[in-house]
């Protein structure tokens, strides 16, 4: 079973809290914006609830003093009309209020707007005009006072967002500090808080604790099973020793000893890879591992597998890449190496099945029954099989490889040849070459140097 790997899954991270968007801005920006709107909603009605007083005012008082200018001139008495109050009366009528109505106008004087009034209660139309000097001084000092009360209470939201904000995130992060550090769940703050706050952080700790105890039961189990398993196999491989060396002269019954042995140790080393697998990859070595020699290994170990078909396996390496070394643990190394030669195997009943060391990578093709479209993208999931009645697949050995290349720091991908069949590539993210040694030469019985690519057969 194959497909193209989605690539490697990185370890979570908890995000920096300096981002422009946390909740600590967000929380004192909503705070800042709900005081600008209500400050500027105020301050709009403060403007016009003191244009309207004044306006009133001014009004009041010309229709008092127009009152008065009438009553004076009906007993022949000179006007007598307050300072900041003018008369107009024919041609000295400003231009803007000739012709008009009689009411009351807003007239521009001197780059200013002033309150006039037009009466004709005396036959000819009169104008008295209002401009008042204390009311623009109040005016002004009004908004002043305005302005300064709205620079104080943003300043003051401000100092209250960030508190509140601060307040509210704190414990956020706390909590999530101590998730980052691996604390222990009942070392969470906020577990005797009532609030939203105390929810989550139970919640958190009751997730944390059964995950734990989940962890805990898996590696119990595997610790367990790997104790369980290497015992008896330690004795059937001693037992299979001793047995192919009672067994000298009987060519038959030795090479049934040998297959023993070899299916116990690799059975064995099969359990230390997935022992392996199942820790943390910080807390286990990766030594320089050759791969030329693993490939030829498990290339030996699949041999069974193509026996009865007209396969053949070649093995070819440039000079360059026959002492290619990886950082990596050599039973994981062969599992998934391992794995993907013999589902190659598997899966060709005739044909060839080539493995190539290149370019810090193994590229393995064969012209097998190839990888349906429907399911390449999901070849690498567990006990996906593309012949479930065929192979005798489990539909696990994928998802090995796939887990073994994400542990290391690998990438596995499917490739669909032109030809037919399938093409698995296994890229090594770290990768040296090293110098050959004597296990490197080529394993088909020529002495060959590698100066000449190398090319290794393995009839069936």
């Amino acid at each position: 079973m194959r497909a193209e790997s989605p690539g490697i899954r990185r370890p979570w991270r908890l995000r920096s809290t300096a981002a422009p968007t946390t909740l600590r801005t967000r929380v004192a920006a909503a705070f800042l914006l709900l005081t600008l709107l209500v400050c500027g909603a105020f301050a709009v009605a403060a403007v016009r609830i003191a244009s309207s007083i004044e306006d009133r005012l001014i009004d009041q008082r010309l229709g008092r003093t127009a009152d008065e200018l009438i009553a004076r001139e009906r007993q022949g008495l000179e006007p007598d009309l307050p300072p900041s109050v003018t008369l107009y009366r024919g041609t000295e009528i400003p231009a803007p209020l000739r012709g008009k109505p009689p009411g009351k106008y807003t007239l521009p004087q001197d780059g200013q707007l002033v309150s006039a009034l037009i009466r004709d209660d005396l036959g000819p139309v009169f104008v008295l005009t209002d401009r008042d000097e204390d009311f623009a001084k109040i005016e002004a000092g009004v908004y002043g006072l305005l302005g300064l009360a709205f620079v104080c209470c943003l300043g003051l939201a401000l100092f209250l967002a960030q508190l509140t904000a601060s307040r509210i995130v704190a414990p956020v992060t706390a909590l999530a500090r101590a998730v980052e550090t691996g604390a222990a769940p009942r070392e969470y703050p906020l577990q005797d808080s009532t609030d939203e706050l105390g929810v989550l952080s139970r919640a958190f700790a009751a997730k944390t604790e059964a995950q734990q105890r989940y962890l805990d039961r898996e590696r119990w189990f595997t610790g367990d099973v790997s104790h369980e398993l290497r015992t008896p196999l330690a004795v059937m491989l001693g037992a299979a020793e001793v047995l192919k060396a009672r067994l000298h002269g009987r060519d038959d019954m030795v090479e049934l000893a040998e297959r023993i042995r070899r299916t116990a140790a690799d059975t064995s080393e099969r359990v230390v890879a997935m022992l392996l697998l199942s820790r943390d990859p910080a807390s286990i070595g990766a030594p320089p591992t050759a791969v030329l020699p693993l490939l030829r290994q498990e290339m030996e170990r699949c041999r069974p597998l193509l026996k009865g078909k007209d396969v053949e396996m070649t093995l070819h390496a440039a000079p360059d890449d026959a002492g290619l070394e990886v950082p990596a643990r050599p039973e994981l190394a062969a599992i998934a190496l391992g794995n993907l030669i013999r589902n190659a195997c598997q899966f060709t009943e005739e044909g060839r099945v080539d493995i190539r060391l290149e370019a810090g990578r193994v590229v393995i093709e064969d012209t097998g029954i190839g990888i349906p479209p429907a399911v390449r993208d999901r070849i690498f999931d567990r006990f996906m099989q593309v012949d479930p009645a065929g192979a005798g697949s489990a539909g696990l050995g994928l998802a090995i490889v796939k887990r073994v290349a994400e542990h290391l720091g690998w990438t596995v991908s499917l490739e669909a040849p032109a030809h037919g069949g399938t093409r698995f590539a296994l890229s090594f993210g770290q990768a040296s070459t090293g110098r050959a040694g004597p296990d490197d030469g080529p394993n088909d019985g020529h002495d060959r140097r590698p100066q000449a690519p190398e090319r290794d057969i393995l009839p069936t």
